[in-house]
């Protein structure tokens, strides 16, 4: 239990540091986008494919890939019908901000230091249907919602997928693991080196964009909003303990998945259907602390 409350405390101080440094100008405001790159292109791709250097996957597990996916298409639509009497806006502003998990830049550094590389291997499958719909899918959708935002076609989607380097090691380990290709050892030991620092710099960089200004008349709608997204959550976690059929190690690390924040593109999203992206900051940043709170707390019960 100690291990666990000092693991936590640490990941809260390097967001402290990462938001105490930004504020006193240690770090500049674009600043962020080098740890960004460092996390997408380096660190990021090298936990995953630890993750799965000794991961057996059977048919069965392919249904978490679609766990994942339908965690997003079951919020949107429960964006869309919450504000069913509200403007276009409205209903695309709950679509994107409450559809999705932030999985690759928070949750999956959380897993990768507490439940270990089989767990990561889990998460990975889960965030290969969480991105579909994370990376433009969602958008997709509350664009043709609102009738604003750029046109995007299918081409364009697939093109925006698959040039990220997190997506392609996910289906690239994917196969990997369902062919049964069994890669050099040296090949994980040294991206198990270089994953090292991956929970370190996710944390300082979600401490570097975070931001919590708004009008207290937006109070109402922060507060609705995230109460909706962790009130489904704890839906879906009671589901998935109680009514999927996997092992109780599987079920554990999905349980954990559905209470991450909202994904790091929601507020991108929000400003290009001309909703309120400030606002889609704060939801953004706020979800942040209380899944912190929310897992690790789980972590104390499953352990």
């Amino acid at each position: 239990m100690g291990d666990i409350l000092i693991k936590a405390f640490s990941f809260i101080l390097i967001i402290a540091i990462g938001y105490s440094f930004k504020r006193i100008g240690v770090f500049g405001p674009k600043d962020y986008k080098i740890i960004t790159k460092i996390i997408m292109n380096i660190t990021l791709p090298c936990a995953l494919i630890t993750g799965f250097a000794n991961f057996k996957m059977d048919t069965s597990m392919l249904f978490i890939i679609l766990l994942g996916f339908l965690g997003n298409i079951i919020m949107s639509f429960v964006g869309l019908v919450l504000a069913r009497n509200k403007d276009n806006k409205e209903k695309a502003f709950n679509m994107l901000n409450l559809a999705g998990y932030n999985i690759g830049c928070f949750t999956l550094p959380y897993v990768q230091s507490f439940m270990g590389a089989y767990a990561v291997g889990i998460t990975s499958l889960f965030d290969i249907g969480n991105s579909i719909m994370c990376t433009g899918g969602t958008y997709a959708l509350a664009s043709g919602v609102v009738g604003e935002g750029n046109d995007q076609s299918i081409r364009a989607f697939l093109r925006k997928m698959f040039s990220s380097v997190p997506f392609d090691t996910y289906m690239l380990m994917f196969i990997v693991t369902i062919t049964g290709i069994k890669l050099p050892q040296v090949i994980y030991t040294i991206t198990s080196n270089l994953s090292a620092g991956n929970a370190f710099l996710s944390m300082l960089m979600i401490g570097m964009v975070f931001e919590c200004k708004f009008h207290k008349e937006q109070l109402v709608k922060v507060a609705s909003i995230i109460s909706i997204r962790y009130l489904f959550a704890a839906i879906f976690a009671v589901i998935i303990y109680f009514c999927v059929p996997f092992s109780i190690e599987i079920k554990h690390v999905l349980v954990i998945l559905v209470f991450g924040p909202v994904p790091v593109l929601a507020p991108v999203f929000t400003a290009r259907c001309k909703c309120d992206e400030g606002l889609a900051g704060v939801v953004n940043s706020l979800c942040i602390p209380i899944s912190i709170v929310i897992i690790t707390l789980l972590l104390f019960i499953i352990n």
